[in-house]
């Protein structure tokens, strides 16, 4: 099984509402000190795909995003 490209959190875009954290808690984490989200892992099998996904859609300051290469 083949994993998840690399994804990010746009701090500037967050607003901090942590939707994020709470619909994929393996991915996502608030910065410490601060009132945004980060990615802190992203090495995670295909399956989470459509999770992360419909965060992606669902998160109201558009601040996830695919990395580009």
């Amino acid at each position: 099984m083949g994993k998840l490209p690399e994804f990010f959190v746009d701090q500037d875009l967050c607003t901090e509402c942590g939707d994020c954290m709470k619909a994929v808690p393996q991915a996502f984490r608030k910065v410490e000190d601060e009132e945004v989200a980060e990615v802190y892992n992203w090495d995670l099998e295909e399956s989470f795909m459509p999770r992360v996904q419909q965060i992606m859609t669902d998160c109201p300051g558009k601040a996830i995003l695919w990395r580009k290469k």
